[in-house]
C-alpha cells in the first residue's frame, strides 16, 4: 500500500507519558515518516491548534491528563474552537465509546496497540486525496 501521501501530514500527540509519545512517534515514522508535534499539557495543545492555521491534520489524544482531562480537551476542540480535525482517542481505560463519540471523537485505539491498528485508523481518517 502506497502511503507516501502521509509524509505531508502532521499529527499532534497530546499525552503526558513521554514513553508513550516516543513509542507513537516511532510507530508513525515506520508508517510513513509522518511529522509529529507533541505536548503533555492540554492548554498548550489547544494553543497549538488555535495558532496552527490547518497545519495539524489529526490529533491523538490521551484521556488521562494532569492539567486538563482528555474529555475537556475534546470538548474545547469541538464546541469552542469548532474544529473539524480528526481526533483519535488513545487510552488504556475502559472507554465509554458512545459518550466520547457523541462528544466528537472520531475513533479509539486502546493501549497497548499494534502498529497495524494505528496505521488503519490513520489511513481511515487521512485518506489519500484524489
Amino acid at each position: 500500500m502506497n502511503l507516501t501521501h502521509l509524509k505531508e501530514k502532521t499529527l499532534l500527540i497530546i499525552d503526558d507519558d513521554q514513553f508513550n509519545v516516543q513509542l507513537i512517534e516511532t510507530m508513525l515514522h515506520k508508517i510513513a515518516d509522518i511529522k509529529v508535534v507533541s505536548t503533555d499539557k492540554g492548554s498548550e495543545a489547544l494553543r497549538v491548534l488555535q495558532t496552527c492555521d490547518g497545519y495539524v491534520d489529526m490529533v491523538l489524544l490521551d484521556l488521562q491528563m494532569p492539567e486538563m482531562s482528555g474529555q475537556e480537551i475534546l470538548r474545547t476542540i469541538r464546541e469552542e474552537m469548532k474544529l473539524d480535525i480528526p481526533v483519535l482517542i488513545i487510552s488504556v481505560n475502559g472507554l465509554d465509546e458512545n459518550e466520547l463519540l457523541a462528544a466528537g471523537a472520531n475513533d479509539f485505539v486502546l493501549k497497548p496497540f499494534e502498529l497495524d491498528d494505528l496505521k488503519t485508523k490513520i489511513i481511515t481518517y487521512l485518506p489519500k486525496e484524489v
